[in-house]
């Protein structure tokens, strides 16, 4: 049976998720403390399998995955919806009740290159979010979903947006962990059409090159627009995965 595990065992269970695991800046910014977020696994002295459920949809499973393990897992997430159970690359997901699988792609950049810069529209200002500018924010509540607090995000997590006229019309943010910086952002619909997040998923890619940190972003398969920001930006397709999701 999964239990929560205290912090003395991170180490042991973050090893799990391999180099070529999905999303690990988001693994790793729950077991680096960056993002709130439970880690799960089995009795003492058995590190098989580990599960992370973070308060956003996204959850994340590694490890010696079992049918039983499987319809555990399932059952203990069903009452959270929406969920996003993330699973190894590879891995052939057979869909518990109320689940249905989907396929999620990952984008990533090996090498520093200055493909990511792109020209921001003069009619906009640029922002590097702070607590003021947050409030304003439309992707506000997800943001929160992920980070916990306004406070938090400002720590562990950082993000820009562009706005006129006072108000926020694209914004876009990063999750880090393991030296990986994620992608995520959100356009205003009237704003739609004119690349303004990747522009901003520039901004985001540049300021974490400075620190050092690789960009990835992941989307699902069928999201056009996504995948065209990510060629955009210069990213490359790391490899396909699928998920079970529940809810909307």
């Amino acid at each position: 049976m999964l239990r929560t595990v205290k912090p003395s065992r991170y180490a042991t269970l973050a090893s799990l998720f391999g180099p070529s695991y999905p999303n690990l800046a988001f693994v790793h910014a729950a077991f680096e403390g960056n993002i709130p977020a439970q880690v799960w696994a089995q009795q003492d002295g058995d590190d098989s399998v580990c599960l992370v459920t973070t308060r956003s949809h996204f959850c994340f499973v590694a490890g010696a995955i079992t049918s039983d393990l499987m319809d555990e897992i399932c059952a203990l997430l069903r009452g959270r919806p929406p969920v996003t159970l993330v699973y190894p690359v590879g891995y052939d997901v057979v869909p518990r009740a109320g689940f249905r699988k989907s396929e999620r792609v990952q984008f990533s950049r090996q090498h520093d290159s200055n493909e990511a810069t792109r020209a921001l529209p003069e009619e906009f200002d640029l922002f590097r979010i702070d607590a003021q500018s947050f409030e304003k924010l439309n992707w506000r509540e997800m943001v929160l979903s992920i980070f916990g607090s306004v406070a938090n995000y400002l720590r562990n997590g950082y993000g820009f947006c562009l706005a006129r006229d006072g108000h926020v019309a694209a914004e876009g943010h990063g999750v880090v962990g393991g030296g990986l910086v994620e992608l995520g952002g959100f356009t205003h619909p009237k704003y739609r059409r004119r690349n303004l997040y990747t522009a901003m998923s520039a901004q985001v890619i540049g300021y974490g090159a400075r620190l050092g940190l690789r960009p990835v972003l992941s989307c699902q398969a069928d999201n056009g627009a996504s995948v065209a920001v990510a060629k955009r930006i210069g990213l490359t397709e790391d490899f396909r995965y699928e998920v079970a999701l529940l809810g909307s």
